[in-house]
C-alpha cells in the first residue's frame, strides 16, 4: 500500500491513528509478545535485581540448561519482537517485508513453543491424569493457543500488519 490510511469506521479516527495515518498497534499484541518472550523477561528482571540476579531465574528455570532451552525457543518471538520495535517509516524492504508476515511469524512463533512442550515430553497420559501437578504446562499451552488464534482471527491486528507506515512529505523533503 502506497498509503496508510484506510477508510473504516471500525477505529476512531482521533485515538486509533499514528501521525502517519497507520492503525496504532493494539496494546494486547505486546502482552502477547511478552508471553512469548517470557524467558528473555525473565532474564532482564533477574539482571535488574542486583542483590542477587539467580535467585529469580532459579525459581523459574532450576537449571542452567532448561534456561538456555528456553531462551533459544524464544528466539523466534525476539525475531518478531525486532520488527515490531523496527516498525517505523523509512525502514529497509526486509523489514516492510517481515511486517507484513508479522501474523505468521508470531504464530510460527508460538508453535515452535508448543512443538518444544511436546519433545520435552510435558504432554504424556501421565501428565493428564496428574493435572493438578502439572497445571502450568497446560495454562502454557492454552496461552500459545489464544496466542495463534490472535493472531489468526483478531480483527484489528489484521488490519494493522496490513498497513507499513510511509514517510511524510514534510519528512522526506527534509532529507
Amino acid at each position: 500500500m502506497t498509503c496508510c490510511l484506510v477508510c473504516n469506521v471500525r477505529y476512531n479516527p482521533f485515538l486509533d491513528y499514528d501521525k502517519y495515518g497507520c492503525i496504532k498497534l493494539p496494546w494486547t499484541l505486546y502482552l502477547l509478545l511478552a508471553f512469548l518472550c517470557r524467558s528473555y523477561v525473565m532474564w532482564l528482571m533477574s539482571v535488574a535485581n542486583r542483590k542477587d540476579s539467580a535467585i529469580l531465574l532459579n525459581l523459574f528455570y532450576p537449571s542452567r540448561s532448561d534456561f538456555s532451552h528456553a531462551l533459544l525457543f524464544a528466539l523466534p518471538a525476539l525475531l518478531c519482537a525486532a520488527v515490531i520495535f523496527l516498525r517505523r517509516a523509512g525502514m529497509p524492504k526486509v523489514i516492510v517485508a517481515s511486517w507484513h508476515m508479522i501474523r505468521g511469524l508470531l504464530g510460527l512463533a508460538a508453535i515452535v513453543q508448543i512443538a518444544d512442550v511436546y519433545m520435552a515430553g510435558k504432554i504424556t497420559r501421565y501428565h493428564v491424569e496428574h493435572f493438578s501437578s502439572y497445571y502450568t504446562t497446560f495454562i502454557e499451552l492454552a496461552m500459545l493457543l489464544v496466542v495463534i488464534s490472535y493472531c489468526m482471527f483478531n480483527q484489528r491486528f489484521k488490519d494493522v500488519s496490513a498497513q507499513y507506515p510511509q514517510p511524510l512529505k514534510e519528512e522526506s523533503d527534509k532529507q
